[in-house]
């Protein structure tokens, strides 16, 4: 279990005391992707990133002497299928922090995003989440204020998309329009009060 809350971002936090209370894998591969869209969604920096990358990697594949750091992965590792994807979540990370076109970025969210479910799946959820969360979460927590670059890109989400999430991106594109980033938890607890009584 993720015992501290620094270590996922808001959203993911009312999603886990909302449906996934119980589920310490959900609740690793949240941490999972909070700590890489934090510590290694590093732009000017992606030599010494792709460093750190293969040293988790290779910390994954080498389940038996993980480090303490990581121990909140333990989960994501105890089988090899949920190992599998694990695997190839962090892959496709590795192509998304090296982005230079924007059709590029969208496609390894894709393949990111369709191996992050693969692990819901796993964990025996019926949840999904979405790319384009996963993109906004990635621009928002990253700093990488690169979201006006990508504004052809975005499209209003699916219906199919968990309010949590949806209620997170409204306000963000809102702000986006703006050039502000910055979005306090009022904001987003009234955005998502908003949804949920139109429900």
């Amino acid at each position: 279990m993720v015992t501290n809350s620094r270590d996922l971002f808001f959203v993911r936090k009312i999603q886990i005391r909302f449906y996934f209370k119980k589920n310490i894998v959900i609740q690793s591969l949240f941490f999972l992707e909070y700590m890489l869209f934090k510590t290694y969604a590093v732009k000017s920096e992606v030599f010494l990133t792709n460093i750190k990358l293969k040293w988790l990697f290779d910390q994954v594949s080498e389940t038996n002497e993980i480090d303490k750091y990581l121990s909140n992965l333990k989960p994501l590792i105890d089988n090899k299928k949920k190992k599998k994807y694990l695997l190839n979540l962090l892959e496709d990370f590795s192509n998304i922090i090296e982005f230079s076109e924007n059709k590029k970025i969208f496609l390894n969210f894709k393949k990111f995003n369709y191996n992050f479910n693969k692990i819901i799946a796993i964990a025996n959820e019926n949840f999904t989440t979405s790319y384009e969360f996963q993109i906004l979460q990635f621009f928002y927590v990253s700093k990488i204020n690169e979201t006006i670059s990508y504004k052809d890109f975005l499209f209003k989400p699916k219906k199919k998309i968990d309010v949590a999430e949806i209620a997170f991106v409204e306000i963000f594109l809102k702000k986006c329009k703006f050039n502000l980033i910055k979005i306090s938890k009022f904001q987003y607890l009234f955005s998502l009060l908003k949804y949920l009584i139109k429900k």
